[in-house]
């Protein structure tokens, strides 16, 4: 049996037919459980077996993670390394054309790339420089809403019509804000696909090398992809059109942050002719868990017709539990959940709460503590979020990009080396008045406006930094950082901030980490450099990914549950107003995705699926009445096993007391 031929052999025939397609445009339609990751890499695998050389090959998802589980299952089927082979994601790809082509799009070497933390800064400073009661604004829908309203073809926003006063506030704010990115020499995580784009429109020398260079290119969780990274892609593939997009329909559920459900949907008409593979066959949920998810999700319209299908026989029912209120509900779930990991002899981590939203973890994580249940919020502040953490990246930052004002904005007085507020702002004034980078201000602070003491640590600092920026041709990017943590005195910073001299010694500790971490990248890189790191810790900041935790109950929004699998799933909160969400029913379109978000979170179950809501909820002091999810109604009803009398549509208070009071009989 040829090499060739024993790949195939471990694949279903529609799997083998999405591997096999190799030339022309293929739509996979992959659904929940149905081995999409494996027809992806047996595909590349397949192509390099086929003689097509890896330098040849792109392939796109939307975390490292995701690709760099890609890359370790190619190596593993294929033998071979796979270093020549473009695997990444979307904005590392942008990344690595805008390192080829850096003064073409219009930046400096060593750029900057601001993450959302940075850019909130930026809108926040945009908002108190401009003339207008800008406290009335919130940052974060200020800088949404130019997110939403940017252009893909220029610099400009199309904004929707909205308040006169508001739409002066986002565009004021969004030229302040194009001006400081420009003047830091950043680029955020928008330009590394929009200035991509702008290179293959503009530049044809430079669209023809990359089109010549990459002759296949597959694409994962296509549903995902947004206005830019469709016209990205089809720039790309337009000629050759060896372009395999692989995705559901079905959970398309980023809709609010620019994910474009008709990417898939219209795929066949931006390539005609293309080929459609449906993958059906499931090997995660039981077969009555996707006859309720099925019946669920037909009623939607706008979809690729499908019907998920499994070999797995038998299965238990889907049940509802109806609790009085929230905190009821609460007790209802997490009971439950440590009945059945009993009766299954489950880990805690077999055992998900999936929520609508984060703002309802709460009354779970009460519950939770109460019964010392081990959980995790999934979602919570991650590593590279924390203060120290965050300090100690500035500071590298500015030893590669010295014009990066917000990093440098952020370490002048830390650890506290008595340049204040007033120091800054009149170092700043004085910046703009002389034309001249913040950075170099520091060497000659204008001192008739700042105190020799202020102005001799700006110098001081100027001095520090340039000693260590001296050090970056020669030195290797871990022991640069670690000689530069050595030389901060950083604990007397956290002797201001934090409360205890543990959290001293945990904070230490992380940047610790950080330090082992560079260490690891070092090792791992075959030319590895302290700008390379950065770029590479910004990108990663940026994913999806969330991380879960052996023996830990994970709590979770449904959003950050796409593309996890549990043995028991707790689909709670499902009331309506909350699963469908009342304001995203209000928008266009708004129903169908939160159709599709209920349709995800079912599928996330392999054996045992649990849906609960509570009867009332307590809003503005005010307790509601609540009533059940409209998407239960499409789950036909001998899939449903409600724990009381047939003939009842939902339990009674009575009967919810005493089945909860059942449950915590069994666990004493």
């Amino acid at each position: 049996m040829s090499t060739v031929d024993a790949l195939l052999r471990d694949l279903n025939p529609a799997q083998r037919a999405a591997v096999q397609t190799i030339h022309g445009p293929v739509l996979v339609l992959a659904g929940a459980g149905t081995g999409k990751t494996r027809t992806i890499t047996y595909r590349i695998t397949y192509l390099l077996r086929k003689g097509i050389p890896p330098a040849h090959i792109l392939a796109l998802t939307f975390t490292n993670k995701a690709a760099q589980e890609m890359r370790e299952r190619v190596h593993a089927l294929s033998g071979r390394a796979t270093r020549d082979m473009q695997i990444s994601t979307f904005h590392s790809f942008g990344l690595r054309i805008l390192r080829e082509h850096a003064r073409a799009a219009g930046l400096h070497p060593h750029f900057s790339i601001y993450d959302t933390n940075d850019q909130l800064t930026l809108v926040k400073k945009a908002l108190r420089g401009i003339s207008v009661s800008w406290k009335k604004f919130r940052a974060e829908e200020i800088l949404a809403a130019m997110q939403a309203a940017r252009s893909p073809d220029s610099d400009q926003l199309i904004l929707p019509p909205r308040d006169a006063l508001e739409t002066t506030v986002i565009q004021s704010v969004w030229e302040r804000y194009r001006a400081a990115l420009r003047a830091a020499n950043a680029v955020d995580f928008e330009d590394l696909l929009q200035l991509p784009l702008r290179l293959f429109t503009c530049e044809p020398r430079i669209r023809k090398q990359y089109r010549e260079q990459f002759t296949h290119i597959l694409v994962d969780e296509y549903q995902d992809t947004n206005l830019l990274q469709f016209k990205l892609l089809y720039e790309l593939a337009r000629e050759h059109r060896n372009i395999c997009v692989v995705g559901d329909d079905d959970q398309s559920i980023y809709g609010w942050r620019g994910a474009e459900v008709r990417n898939i949907l219209d795929f066949e008409r931006h390539f005609p002719g293309a080929t459609l593979v449906r993958l059906e066959e499931t090997y995660r949920s039981t077969a009555i868990i996707l006859d309720a998810a099925n019946a669920v999700i037909h009623r939607n319209s706008a979809r690729k017709e499908k019907r998920l299908w499994t070999a797995r026989k038998g299965g238990l029912s889907i049940r509802c539990l109806v609790a009085a209120d929230e905190l009821s509900e609460a007790e209802l779930v997490v009971a439950d959940l440590l009945d059945r990991r009993a009766k299954r002899n489950l880990p805690y981590s077999a055992c998900a709460i999936l929520l609508r939203m984060n703002t309802h973890t709460r009354p779970f994580e009460e519950v939770l503590r109460r019964y010392r249940v081990p959980y995790v919020v999934v979602g919570g502040t991650q590593f590279y979020d924390r203060k120290e953490i965050r300090d100690f990246l500035a500071y590298l930052r500015v030893l590669v990009n010295p014009q990066d004002d917000e990093a440098l904005l952020r370490i002048i007085n830390v650890p506290p080396r008595g340049i204040g507020e007033t120091t800054v702002e009149r170092l700043a004034a004085h910046a703009a008045q002389t034309g001249r980078p913040l950075y170099e201000c520091l060497a000659t602070p204008p001192t008739d406006h700042v105190q020799p003491a202020a102005a001799r640590s700006l110098v001081f600092l100027h001095h520090f930094l340039e000693d260590f920026r001296r050090g970056l041709p020669k030195e290797q990017p871990a022991a640069l950082a670690r000689a530069l943590w050595n030389a901060l005195d950083y604990r007397k910073e956290l002797e201001t901030s934090a409360r205890t001299t543990e959290e001293i010694t945990n904070r230490l500790a992380n940047v610790e980490a950080l330090l082992e971490a560079i260490a690891t990248y070092e090792r791992r890189s075959s030319q590895p450099s302290l700008e390379d790191y950065l770029q590479f810790i910004t990108l990663l900041r940026n994913d999806d990914d969330e991380e879960l935790e052996d023996g830990k109950v994970p709590v979770m929004t449904i959003h950050a549950s796409k593309g996890l699998e549990f043995s028991c799933v707790y689909l709670a909160c499902c009331d309506q107003g909350i699963l469908p969400h009342a304001k995203s029913v209000a928008l266009p379109g708004g129903l169908e995705e939160e159709r599709r978000l209920f349709y995800v979170a079912m599928t996330r179950a392999r054996d045992e699926l649990t849906i609960s809501y509570p009867r009332t909820r307590v809003r503005y002091g005010q307790v509601e009445p609540r009533h059940p999810s409209e998407f239960l109604k499409d789950i036909p009803a001998h899939l449903l096993e409600w724990h009381h009398n047939a003939d009842q549509e939902q339990p009674s208070e009575e009967e919810t007391a005493s089945y909860l009071a059942r449950l915590r009989s069994a666990l004493r």
